[in-house]
């Protein structure tokens, strides 16, 4: 699959604006009643809930950017 090129503090706050995001989408901006702009907001929200669960920005890959430093991905099995 993709390589991790993400630290978990960067996957928390997006997993964090992911999800305060949608239910502002839905229900403060009409989304559940099919008012565009809350459609808009929550499908938005659906990316950095995305990456946050993978741990893999495609965003990131353009511009040679890794926000995992010395946290490398571990490969052996406990």
């Amino acid at each position: 699959m993709f390589k991790k090129n993400m630290e978990r503090f960067d996957r928390t706050v997006r997993f964090i604006a992911g999800g305060t995001l949608i239910p502002i989408g839905l229900l403060l901006l009409g989304g559940w009643q099919g008012q565009l702009t809350g459609i808009l907001v929550t499908v938005f929200a659906l990316l950095p809930l995305a990456t946050s669960v993978t741990g893999y920005c495609p965003g990131y890959i353009p511009f040679g950017i890794s926000t995992l430093g010395s946290e490398q991905p571990s490969t052996k099995v406990s």
